[in-house]
């Protein structure tokens, strides 16, 4: 059973198509109306693609007159289809019609460049996959799809570079007639992804002298003003009075992100001030803001080891940092 297989369920009346496969034995099957309900394989068959034809109610003579136009062949590539469920509610799908398996990463992008991911799976070739719904009525405000592209190579070859496609769903993608899409065995609006803007995604050379003279240069920049040094501290408060005077006007949902990025910046600092040590003291408290200096310290290349400091003196309230 495969994704864009038309099924039936086995004790009951509802069909669809499959649309993602999931764990357990499960696939996710979008029945007529739109909806995709997660399904066992094992509660569903295939519907042969001349059944309604064999089975159908119509006269004989009735079925053979009445052609349908063929759908043209669809050219190597890889699309996006867009497939209305309803008035409204459209379903976005995205086509693999090369010859090579693909690796997928679909995110939405924002006017800040920022993005979520809402995709990341492998489709096979010749297969497709459903990305997300929309509805049509919110046209305008619909994010850009950023879509990642990387082929998997089936022989010994150079290997291709990821692409990368911004694609912007307007209503001139809208224009026209629903069409035949002969992999969804539905009528749809058909966007190629090949004459949209996209980029390669080229893995950057380093200069390694002008890395470290730049890293030099940055560093006499930071800690220089007009001439005079900036010290840095061995020892750093991370509690918030001692972090900004206005400590009584801030929200408490606000204190942690204060105080991590005091911390970030303090360590950073050190780090490239050449400092063998730093203390940080972030207090008991509840422990949140200690496990997360820990976590962050515990990924750092740049840290030797991290322990409780001074016991005696700070219990469990502080965290000394040995640098490389």
């Amino acid at each position: 059973m495969n994704v864009g297989d038309k099924v039936r369920l086995l004790h009951g009346k509802e069909e669809g198509i499959v649309t993602k496969k999931l764990d357990r034995g499960l696939v996710e099957v979008e029945i007529e109306d739109g909806f995709g309900i997660p399904v066992l394989e094992t509660e569903l068959v295939v519907v042969a693609a001349d059944e309604s034809t064999a089975f159908s109610d119509k006269p004989r003579n009735t079925v053979e007159t009445k052609k349908t136009a063929k759908p043209k062949s669809v050219e190597k590539g890889y699309y996006v289809a867009i497939i209305p469920l309803n008035d409204q509610l459209h379903s976005i799908y995205l086509i693999n019609q090369e010859n090579s398996d693909a690796l997928v990463l679909v995110n939405e992008l924002n006017n800040k460049h920022e993005e979520k991911s809402i995709l990341s799976e492998k489709i096979f070739a010749g297969n497709r996959t459903k990305i997300t719904e929309r509805n049509l009525n919110h046209l305008n405000t619909w994010p850009t799809l950023s879509i990642t592209i990387l082929e998997e190579n089936n022989s010994w070859s150079i290997a291709k570079r990821p692409e990368k496609i911004n694609l912007s769903i307007k209503a001139k993608h809208f224009k026209g007639e629903l069409k035949p899409i002969t992999s969804l065995n539905k009528n749809g609006y058909l966007i190629p992804l090949n004459s949209v803007s996209k980029e390669n995604i080229e893995p950057e050379v380093i200069d390694a002298d002008k890395l470290r003279e730049g890293m030099y240069a940055q560093k006499e920049q930071s800690f220089q003003r007009e001439g005079k040094r900036i010290s840095i501290d061995s020892e750093v408060d991370l509690h918030i009075e001692a972090l900004r005077s206005d400590a009584d006007q801030i929200k408490q949902n606000e204190i942690l992100d204060i105080q991590l990025r005091a911390f970030e910046q303090k360590l950073s600092q050190a780090i490239a001030a050449g400092l063998d040590e730093i203390t940080f003291i972030h207090g008991v408290g509840n422990g949140i803001l200690r496990n997360k200096i820990h976590k962050y310290l515990s990924q750092s290349d740049h840290i030797k080891f991290f322990k409780d400091a001074q016991k005696e003196k700070f219990g469990y309230g502080a965290t000394l940092v040995r640098i490389n």
